[in-house]
């Protein structure tokens, strides 16, 4: 199967050549239609392969032919193709290509598309769990080009709440809980997302915690009560007052028995766990030791 692919790759570099010198005169120069079709015939035989790496290539191929043939849209999708095939061996050889029909799409004012495959990128560096700072700027790229999408908005709040998580991770936390209570209130106004909203304010509340200021975080709880009246009455109202007055108190076993009775009826989620261990540092004996603190995984 890869010498019939070969076979192709080699035809199709024939019409791109045209043949050379008088021939070429003879056949009217490059093909690049034609060479675009013989291109993806052979990264279908490489993909039946699994040889990735020749099947990306065939498909950076097709983008080229289809630049020569003034096509950027297929340029573009060729493009995107390519790193499609090429994530499965590498994600900066992936990624690349991404880049180059991100600009393409960008330039053509296509923003869902570029959105699409800068989410793309992010979640391939969060897979790998080893990439934080390019999940941190993807998810944000990704969240600005679909805000500029009309039909991007829930998107747009997808990325936005991920860029919020990693921020967090890198101790912004203010960005962080300004984008959570923004996110929460722009739910409050749409009558098939406000049932989330009260998520959105639990993991600024968190936040708040961390920082440590028992006064901010009892103005917070405030004002998501004002904000969303059924707030105080959710499950995650009730875990966040119930944490501020331990947080208030000092009471470190008040704060892990909350979090215990929530935790049995709706698991934490890992990123909520990481910044509730955080929160509780504030709470730990100054000589206390790893053995003291609770497992709040």
């Amino acid at each position: 199967m890869a010498a019939g692919a070969e076979k192709l790759v080699r035809e199709a570099e024939g019409k791109i050549k045209g043949g050379g010198g008088f021939l070429s005169f003879l056949t009217g120069g490059p093909k690049y239609d034609e060479a675009i079709e013989l291109y993806q015939q052979a990264a279908n035989q490489y993909k039946l392969a699994k040889l990735w790496q020749e099947a990306g290539n065939c498909f950076v191929q097709c983008a080229f032919c289809a630049s020569k043939s003034g096509s950027t849209n297929d340029q573009a999708t060729h493009l995107q193709e390519a790193g499609n095939v090429l994530k499965k061996v590498s994600t900066t050889g992936a990624v690349e290509q991404f880049e180059k029909a991100i600009s393409i799409y960008s330039a053509g004012g296509r923003f869902q598309q570029a959105g699409k495959l800068l989410l793309t990128i992010a979640e391939l560096y969060e897979a790998e769990r080893l990439q934080h700072k390019e999940c941190k700027e993807y998810y944000k790229r990704a969240a600005e080009m679909f805000e500029l999408d009309d039909h991007g908005k829930s998107s747009f709040t997808k990325c936005n709440l991920k860029y919020a998580e990693f921020a967090a991770k890198d101790g912004e936390l203010t960005e962080a809980i300004q984008i959570f209570e923004s996110e929460g209130e722009k739910a409050l106004g749409n009558n098939l997302l406000q049932f989330g909203a009260k998520e959105h304010f639990l993991n600024a509340g968190i936040l708040h915690l961390v920082g440590g200021d028992s006064v901010t975080i009892n103005l917070a709880v405030d004002k998501y009560r004002s904000l969303d009246p059924r707030f105080a009455a959710s499950r995650e109202g009730e875990l966040l007052v119930g944490l501020a007055e331990a947080f208030e108190n000092s009471d470190a076993d008040a704060f892990t028995d909350k979090l215990a009775d929530f935790d049995a009826i709706k698991p934490l989620d890992a990123w909520k766990t990481e910044f509730l261990v955080k929160a509780k540092e504030h709470l730990q004996p100054a000589n206390a030791t790893s053995v003291d603190a609770v497992d709040l995984s």
